[in-house]
């Protein structure tokens, strides 16, 4: 299955500013990550020493957090957009 993943501040400086991943079926939020981290080298980015993802990271499953989902574990169908980034902030 086909996911496009859109990046936005600095993971747009390391994914560039959107792409598609190709997944097995059934994958999970955790596949794309590990997919991404491991085609970009971005763990270090994305996790923190305890493997946990950063509290800066927001991952977001077609239009909704993923922890208001099934966090890191929610399933991917095809044509899913996946879209990371860190806080907003500003006034």
């Amino acid at each position: 299955m086909i996911i496009k993943v859109k990046a936005f501040a600095k993971f747009r400086e390391v994914f560039g500013k959107e792409l598609d991943l190709e997944l097995d079926d059934r994958a999970t939020v955790e596949d794309l990550i590990a997919t991404l981290c491991t085609s970009y080298d971005a763990h270090d980015l994305i996790f923190d020493e305890s493997g946990t993802i950063r509290k800066y990271v927001n991952i977001l499953k077609r239009g909704r957090h993923i922890q208001s989902l099934n966090g890191i574990k929610t399933e991917l169908v095809d044509g899913d957009e996946v879209a990371i980034f860190p806080p907003v902030a500003g006034g």
